[in-house]
């Protein structure tokens, strides 16, 4: 890892600080008289969050989300002490796959701001984004979903959105009924979105699909007329009304939302109801659920809390339109509402 720091951060800075620290590897390389470096970038993936630990995190994601999706990493964080309101720092983020001799190296800047400077940012990050690439912006911005987002705030972040093939989001802590109509007003815009509270099902999604990818299996899923998704809580999370959508949406079945004792916050279990089987899902520990159904097929599942790389990972996978969230989403906000 190799770092520089630039100050004031301006798009040409940023851009001559990029060309000296690959020049500064190319040096290496003579000296060695091989290839030592090999340079990767297949995106522009841009992190704005207001977390207090400015940046620290999402540049740790950042950088092992390098390995399985390079890109020009940008991190956008706010800092009320940052000198001169505006300062910019390079890293680049380098690892030798395993049984190899050369590196592979992509770019991460961190760009600091205070609140007030924020939308002196956009035409920054507009002259640093790598040409004819995609551009995927992360916001982790607290106020992104609130009502009260201030004017300067939802100014910036929309021209980032403007930036941006697909926008991020997690709407883990936010009621169902404004998470769901902060995405619709996204969505309506035109805009591409991914939550990572979707992400947050796969492990319960898999197994429920794979009964019924089995072509020989006779009792279909458009047979279960009724569903019952059960949470922990005072109310359903997003993840929970997600699961309802998704399990209700191909066929229109009657769905119930439980409250229930449980594991912890969120989904418990998943109940589909046909004349002829019920299938459960549960969990039955923090990190386990237990699967079975009345025709005798039953089976334990580990559930461990994904980590923010695994859920970024997934939505990364996914950079155009991903219909089965399309249609779950749709059904999820006539749930929220």
């Amino acid at each position: 890892m190799s770092t520089s720091v630039i100050f004031p951060a301006q798009p040409e800075q940023i851009l001559k600080g990029l060309s000296r620290l690959w020049t500064s590897f190319g040096q290496e390389e003579k000296q060695q008289g091989k290839p030592t470096v090999l340079r990767a970038c297949a995106m522009t993936l841009i992190v704005a969050t207001d977390e207090t630990d400015n940046g620290f995190e999402s540049s740790q994601v950042l950088s092992e989300l390098m390995h399985e999706h390079p890109s020009r990493g940008i991190v956008l964080s706010v800092n009320e002490q940052v000198e001169g309101g505006l300062e910019a720092r390079i890293v680049a983020q380098c690892w030798k796959p395993f049984g190899k001799a050369q590196q592979i190296c992509c770019e991460q800047i961190e760009i600091t701001a205070t609140r007030k400077n924020w939308p002196t940012i956009i035409p920054t990050i507009i002259g640093i984004t790598v040409a004819d690439l995609p551009v995927v912006l992360w916001c982790r911005q607290a106020e992104s979903f609130s009502p009260n987002c201030s004017n300067e705030l939802r100014s910036s972040l929309e021209s980032l959105m403007n930036l941006a093939h697909k926008t991020i989001v997690d709407s883990r802590a936010e009621p169902p009924s404004l998470a769901f109509g902060t995405l619709t007003a996204w969505k309506a815009q035109g805009r591409l979105v991914g939550d990572l509270e979707w992400a947050r099902l796969t492990p319960w999604r898999q197994p429920i699909s794979q009964i019924f990818d089995n072509p020989a299996r006779e009792n279909r899923f458009s047979s279960f007329t009724d569903i019952e998704v059960a949470y922990a809580g005072d109310t359903p999370s997003p993840s929970v009304v997600y699961m309802a959508a998704w399990l209700s949406a191909p066929n229109g079945a009657r769905i119930s939302l439980v409250r229930a004792r449980g594991f912890g916050q969120g989904l418990q279990r998943v109940r589909l109801h046909s004349q002829s089987e019920d299938i459960t899902m549960e969990r039955i520990s923090d990190d386990t659920v237990h699967l079975y159904s009345t025709n005798g097929r039953e089976r334990t599942y580990n559930l461990p809390e994904l980590s923010l790389h695994s859920l970024m990972d997934e939505e990364l996978a996914v950079l155009g339109p991903d219909p089965t969230f399309d249609a779950a989403f749709a059904r999820a906000k006539e749930l929220a509402s």
